[in-house]
């Protein structure tokens, strides 16, 4: 499995521009927003998500947004969907939790995970996302996100996905 200083070198080896800031382990979003980041753009947040068929997808939405999980199953064509478990992020992605981003399908050859990327980050032209480790984050331009994944066979599916209602 491929890890951060692999996937840095490969988008330098693509000539895939991109900017890297080092920090301090982050877990989740709420850790991650309180970081001061000279970088810009869309903190995005990522989920592995299965379904009971044995699918995996990695879903990319905005940082805020609790992803309604009934309704992506929809979108999704799925029945329902749940967290996949750190060993499911480690064995298909070779990442552990806090550390997920489209940048980590570098380790999905077979292209067992699908990417999903919520409609709703559309109009964002720079993504923040951890290079395979929670203690840095990259900036990469939407086209240059593209480029990285189609080098990779992970074609993206862009769908609108709702969030979950307020209680």
């Amino acid at each position: 499995m491929k890890g951060k200083d692999e996937v840095l070198a490969l988008l330098a080896q693509a000539g895939i521009a991109f900017d890297c800031e080092h920090h301090e382990p982050v877990f989740n979003m709420m850790e991650s927003d309180t970081l001061v980041l000279s970088l810009q753009g869309a903190r995005c947040k990522n989920l592995l998500l299965k379904d009971k068929g044995g699918r995996f997808f990695l879903v990319m939405t905005t940082g805020g947004k609790s992803l309604d999980l009934a309704e992506a199953a929809v979108a999704l064509g799925s029945k329902r969907l749940s967290f996949a478990s750190a060993e499911n992020l480690q064995a298909l992605l070779g990442v552990v939790p806090g550390s997920v981003s489209p940048l980590a399908l570098v380790n999905d050859p077979a292209g067992q995970v699908r990417l999903v990327i919520d409609a709703e980050l559309a109009g964002e032209a720079v993504f923040l996302l951890h290079p395979l480790d929670n203690s840095a984050t990259v900036a990469l331009s939407r086209a240059n996100l593209e480029a990285f994944l189609r080098s990779i066979d992970h074609a993206p599916a862009w769908l609108a996905l709702k969030a979950r209602a307020a209680a």
